[in-house]
């Protein structure tokens, strides 16, 4: 069993969403980190908010921590942080070919490494079998795209040793699954996974996964910033662009995601899961 490299219809969308737009996500964003800035305590500028997502993942390892499985690594900025910290050997999976060569080539340029990184196409909800053993498996803003999410548990569950721990960083309902209000930010951002923490700690716990944490990180962003306010502006020329345009989708999906938190209708948690030994 090698894994499957689509993930089926939902894999391919995902895969061509980021395949199209990995590029100009880097171009906008800081850090070479294709997720959130977070403003937790003592964070004074915008480097260290993108980084502060890394810094609690490093948190969650143990003293005697050395294998991390990072299921959705994006362009490697994670493994990269992690291993240039920690004596670590880290594995990042993708959907995406685009984002695996670019994170080959970042660690091809990287200095420093205490540890080791290594990244694969793959999809994390049909792992290769010879991914397992790991102390610690992350996921910051992946989860959202598992589909199912129940083989995202079972397949995280297979990678880990009994005992180790399963870290989500990501987005999580307050609403009914219904809510139209959803509708933009599933759509544009290619959401299969759009759960509430109580129905993640259930997919979780049949996959051998216990709930062990949770912390809510939702009051660390900040939204309404400039290029936010621009892009809610552009609103309406974006949505007359997205048929076409994965770009365009990508911002209507991010405008709305704002919409959301600020609606009260998500929550920006991390999750700490345990494996049953």
């Amino acid at each position: 069993m090698t894994g499957h490299q689509d993930g089926g219809a939902t894999g391919a969308r995902v895969r061509h969403y980021y395949d199209a737009n990995t590029w100009k996500f880097l171009l906008s964003g800081n850090q070479r980190a294709i997720h959130r800035e977070l403003w937790g305590p003592g964070v004074t500028s915008a480097d260290e908010a993108v980084h502060h997502a890394h810094t609690l993942v490093l948190d969650e390892l143990g003293p005697a921590d050395s294998r991390v499985l990072d299921l959705g690594c994006g362009v490697g900025t994670t493994a990269l942080y992690l291993a240039r910290r920690r004596p670590l050997e880290v594995v990042g999976v993708s959907v995406s070919p685009a984002q695996i060569r670019l994170a080959q080539r970042f660690a091809a340029g990287t200095e420093g490494l205490r540890g080791s990184v290594r990244f694969r196409t793959a999809d994390f909800t049909d792992l290769p079998h010879e991914l397992a053993g790991f102390d610690l498996a992350l996921a910051i803003e992946s989860f959202v795209h598992a589909d199912p999410a129940a083989a995202f548990f079972r397949e995280a569950a297979r990678a880990l040793r009994p005992g180790g721990a399963l870290v989500v960083i990501d987005d999580f309902r307050l609403c009914a699954a219904s809510d139209p209000r959803l509708g933009d930010v599933r759509d544009g951002w290619h959401m299969a996974t759009l759960l509430s923490e109580p129905e993640a700690a259930r997919l979780a716990a049949a996959a051998g996964l216990d709930l062990q944490a949770s912390r809510d990180l939702s009051s660390l962003q900040r939204l309404g910033r400039p290029r936010d306010r621009l892009v809610r502006a552009a609103q309406p020329v974006l949505r007359r662009l997205r048929s076409r345009s994965v770009w365009a989708q990508s911002m209507v999906g991010g405008d709305a995601l704002q919409r959301c938190h600020q609606q009260g209708l998500l929550a920006y948690r991390l999750l700490r899961f345990v494996r049953r030994s």
